[in-house]
């Protein structure tokens, strides 16, 4: 193929957006040159996301326009990431080359072996955490610091799309956060299905969670860290100390919760209860000043009553989130839920109770953060938007504010007096 253009399309979490720049470091080693859309590249290669339906088919959505280019020969479309054996056999036909993340130092090898004519340096071999991601941010990047997941929650597609649980090494974490540091990035995301299960599968051969957290705090430099995501159940009180001791350590926490109700939350496999979810989070708001918490709740799951429902509900009024992630249940292929639980809660009212929990979330959202209007907050600044700048908070909150767009404040910190708040932002004024 003489146009040798590519477009890596990642769905989902910040795991795939990780492992897209990944993909595109390998395919850039081979001379592909990178494009902003799908209809100028030669080539395409989706991350694709098992956790939801809808990112499935968008997937699909996309075929009415890549098959016609495919059969002119002028598109290779590849698929990885996610992707659950139920979708993989319906998918096959339509992708020229399906393959596993952890192969990607493999992927010139496999395209030829699917005669995709390329040239293949067979000398060259890779572990996936050897390939130095080319990022999409000159500001803010995205670390992986381990693999899988071991906790097999009923609803979940990633034990069986990811594997188990590997730690990397924590010298190979700490080296890129460092060099990363000295080029600029303001802005570092630790990732993992499960981070604070960060060398638990090492049997004492490798640091914990904490100890890893505080390693990367004391890289010199003017940074902050965030990490994503955490499970309930190996949440410690040193990650809390730690937290608490680093200001680079952003003080914002996402912690799935799922569930407020005991029974689901059993049906879902997520081994604590409401009880001790509760208690955790009071030890994280004691422990922490000014912590802002997010959670992922999911809404009609198997036989949710609506009794059930208002423990979720409860939950999130008693924990005051900032931010939720609300989801809608749906089935995911393959899944222990899939086989053995029936999803008999209607679209209808799965819908109702999402608006419900998001108004909760509105209110508490807005009880939390009007007390900070006429403060000056440190805002890391994202980009310029028609008529003002957008940046996060050390809180991940939008912040809002004039200056010209010629000011070059893209991937900078400013201090922003908070003017106003509305749901889920600030507008604020730049102080000089």
């Amino acid at each position: 193929m003489s146009n040798k253009y590519y477009y890596v399309w990642p769905l989902g979490c910040q795991t795939n957006k990780s492992d897209g720049e990944r993909v595109a470091a390998i395919l850039e080693k081979m001379g592909y040159t990178k494009v902003d859309d799908d209809t100028t590249a030669s080539v395409v290669v989706v991350v694709a996301c098992a956790v939801r339906q809808s990112a499935v088919d968008r997937i699909y959505g996309k075929f009415r326009s890549w098959e016609k280019r495919q059969q002119k020969g002028e598109l290779i479309t590849m698929l990885t990431g996610c992707v659950l054996p139920h979708d993989k056999k319906k998918l096959s036909p339509k992708f020229d080359l399906i393959f596993e993340i952890e192969d990607l130092p493999k992927l010139p090898l496999l395209m030829a072996q699917s005669s995709i004519e390329i040239t293949v340096d067979q000398r060259d071999q890779m572990e996936y955490f050897d390939v130095t991601p080319i990022h999409n941010s000159k500001f803010r990047a995205w670390v992986p610091i381990m693999k899988g997941c071991d906790k097999f929650c009923t609803y979940c597609a990633v034990p069986y799309t990811r594997g188990r649980e590997r730690s990397r090494p924590s010298a190979d974490i700490i080296k890129e956060v460092t060099e990363l540091v000295a080029k600029g990035y303001k802005d570092i995301h630790l990732l993992g299905q499960n981070v604070n299960s960060y060398g638990l599968d090492k049997d004492g051969d490798e640091i914990l969670f904490h100890d890893l957290m505080e390693q990367v705090a004391q890289i010199e430099g003017d940074f902050w860290v965030r990490f994503h995501a955490p499970h309930p159940r190996d949440f410690t009180d040193d990650v809390i100390r730690v937290i608490a001791k680093y200001p680079k350590l952003c003080n914002q926490i996402n912690l799935p919760a799922q569930s407020g109700n005991n029974q689901v939350l059993r049906r879902m496999n997520r081994p604590y209860t409401r009880e001790q979810y509760i208690d955790l989070v009071d030890r994280i708001k004691a422990g922490i000043p000014d912590v802002s918490l997010s959670t992922d709740i999911i809404v009609g799951f198997s036989t949710e009553t609506e009794e059930q429902f208002e423990d979720s509900k409860t939950l999130m009024e008693y924990c005051k989130y900032d931010m939720a992630f609300i989801a809608q249940y749906s089935v995911r292929p393959g899944t222990v839920a899939a086989r053995r639980l029936e999803d008999d809660v209607t679209k209808e009212e799965k819908k109702r109770r999402d608006v419900e929990l998001d108004a909760v979330l509105r209110e508490t959202f807005m009880e939390n953060q009007q007390p900070n209007v006429g403060k000056v907050a440190r805002v890391l600044v994202e980009k310029y938007s028609k008529t003002h700048w957008l940046g996060r908070n050390q809180n991940q909150i939008t912040v809002e504010f004039e200056a010209p767009e010629d000011a070059n404040l893209k991937g900078t910190f400013q201090n922003i007096k908070l003017e106003s708040v509305a749901p889920f932002r600030f507008v604020g004024t730049l102080q000089k």
